[in-house]
């Protein structure tokens, strides 16, 4: 559909991308629908919980998020809003969404309210890793740009984007963090 397409949908079914951080091996799967990310870290469960759910100190360690901040709170139950900007200083892509998120271990749900996408759902999932005394991160993303939002430039910036913040994310769980 001209404007719009799903991440990871390509001529492959899959396509796995491995960034090697220390001791921290993050998957990177474009999947028919979406993206599927995994990541072992040093970090307990509750660590990485902690962190994951820590959306006012995000943008102080995720150098594309912009900005992020809880709009209301209710249990288990968040309404945030992220902003983002990946791309070059001379073309950049900003990217703004509002979601909700709930809490339901071991998974994190979100799905976009409103913002720069036509549709922006997914989960992480965090349980402890048989194989360390670490923790198993996977992220889960079906997304789709509206219209206007198109392009391979844009696409592989976005991947970049989740990339970065996986390696980011990862660094600051095992690195202390909160």
């Amino acid at each position: 559909m001209f404007g719009k397409f799903r991440l990871g949908t390509n001529r492959r079914k899959e396509k796995k991308v491995l960034a090697n951080r220390s001791e921290t091996f993050i998957s990177l799967r474009h999947l028919a629908k979406g993206i599927l990310a995994e990541m072992t870290v040093k970090a307990t469960v509750e660590h990485v919980w902690r962190i994951l759910t820590s959306f006012e100190e995000m943008p102080a360690h995720l150098s594309n998020l912009k900005n992020c901040k809880v709009l209301k709170r209710e249990g288990s139950y968040r309404l945030v809003e992220q902003a983002a900007r990946v791309g070059t200083p001379l073309l950049p892509f900003p990217f703004r969404v509002v979601m909700d998120v709930v809490e339901e271990r071991p998974f994190l749900y979100f799905n976009q309210r409103h913002g720069s996408f036509t549709s922006f759902s997914g989960h992480w999932r965090v349980e402890p890793d048989a194989a360390s005394s670490g923790s198993r991160v996977r992220y889960y993303l079906e997304a789709s740009f509206g219209q206007g939002w198109s392009g391979r430039a844009l696409r592989r910036q976005f991947r970049r984007l989740i990339r970065q913040n996986l390696q980011e994310l990862a660094a600051w769980m095992d690195n202390g963090g909160i």
